[in-house]
């Protein structure tokens, strides 16, 4: 029989379908794809996923974040990897640890990364 982990939350994925606009604040322990609109605030203990039609506003914190469509920031905090796909829309000040970016992909703003390799990114 398999040991479960013992922080299973975040093996939890929650969605935020197509065609579905949240606004407010949204915590999750878990990972996150949202492939419809979020406005407001959100942190995310695991993955964000932010689909190819999709568009965020607001603030927000995570653990690690894969952009592929329209994100648009007052200030978003990636504590490991922030990845932007070929069809990712970014604007605003990003602080990340480690940031891969595609071919393609659209950045207006500020994207801020530790001097040191073993800091974290500013909140």
């Amino acid at each position: 029989m398999a040991k479960q982990p013992e922080n299973d939350s975040l093996q939890s994925y929650n969605v935020l379908g197509a065609g579905t606009l949240v606004k407010g604040t949204l915590e999750t322990k878990g990972n996150l794809r949202i492939d419809g609109q979020f406005e407001g605030s959100m942190s995310v203990a695991g993955k964000l996923v932010v689909g190819k039609d999709s568009l965020v506003q607001g603030t927000i914190q995570c653990s690690s974040a894969e952009l592929e469509g329209h994100v648009k920031v007052e200030k978003m905090t990636v504590s490991g990897l922030l990845s932007l796909k070929s069809t990712a829309v970014v604007e605003g000040v990003f602080n990340t640890q480690r940031l891969y970016v595609e071919q393609g992909a659209l950045i207006s703003g500020q994207i801020q990364m530790p001097k040191d390799r073993n800091a974290q990114p500013a909140k």
